[in-house]
């Protein structure tokens, strides 16, 4: 599981500081207007901001990839072990 989170952290963390470089270099933060009025927010909180927002959308990102990359198994398996399973169940006598 470790490795999993990983997986997904790792990456987007890289990704988002690409994403913060290129963006604030196109845009400046000191000239943002939001719905008709200047909005005023220092450059470091705007970078701070537009970091973790990359950051949060890489992460559905790598989490979305590795969600679907399950093998069969993963997806198919039961986690109630055969003698606690309930009657009736299909996989009552299967090994897992």
């Amino acid at each position: 599981m470790t490795q999993r989170i990983m997986w997904v952290l790792w990456p987007s963390f890289l990704v988002a500081a690409g994403a913060v470089g290129v963006f604030f270099s196109l845009f400046d933060p000191q000239e943002y207007w939001l719905l008709g009025e200047h909005f005023e927010i220092s450059r470091l909180g705007a970078y701070t901001i537009g970091f973790f927002g990359f950051w949060g959308v890489g992460i559905a990102s790598s989490a979305l990839t590795v969600f679907l990359s399950r093998s069969p198994w993963e997806v198919n398996r039961c986690p109630i072990e055969p003698p606690a399973r309930p009657d009736g169940c299909p996989k009552q006598g299967a090994c897992s």
